[in-house]
């Protein structure tokens, strides 16, 4: 006969854990406003974005050319739309300890989430446009 506690020990174990909940549009730029913030996955920093006035940005993948854009909130996704590309890209993003956790569009849960934190660095901008 199995103790009646161990059961509901058990059914706890295997829900999954309670999400953080997406920020809104709101506390995404009254965290990002005015920072340079950068993204990294697997522990290696791959690109870095400044938040500017009017939810519009200058994003750069280390080493290439920077991009102007802009992002709005669409339902629980902060979405970002680049000058050089038509087709947004939506992220739900959620708060972690000092920085935040970017999960893009459609990934899967069990995939692990691009680290987004802020740095003091200077954005380093390459290309034709250096400084625009």
């Amino acid at each position: 006969m199995r103790p009646i506690g161990l059961l509901p020990a058990l059914l706890l174990a295997a829900m999954p854990a309670l999400a953080d909940p997406a920020l809104t549009g709101e506390a995404f730029d009254a965290l990002t406003l005015g920072r340079t913030m950068t993204w990294a996955e697997f522990g290696q920093v791959y690109g870095v974005e400044q938040y500017l006035e009017g939810r519009r940005v200058r994003w750069t993948v280390l080493g290439d050319d920077c991009k102007a854009g802009h992002w709005y909130e669409a339902g629980d996704q902060i979405c970002f739309q680049y000058e050089d590309d038509p087709a947004p890209d939506c992220w739900t993003i959620t708060l972690n300890g000092p920085g935040m956790l970017a999960r893009y569009a459609g990934t899967p849960p069990d995939v692990e989430p691009i680290v987004v934190q802020e740095t003091t660095e200077p954005m380093a901008c390459f290309g034709p446009k250096v400084g625009a």
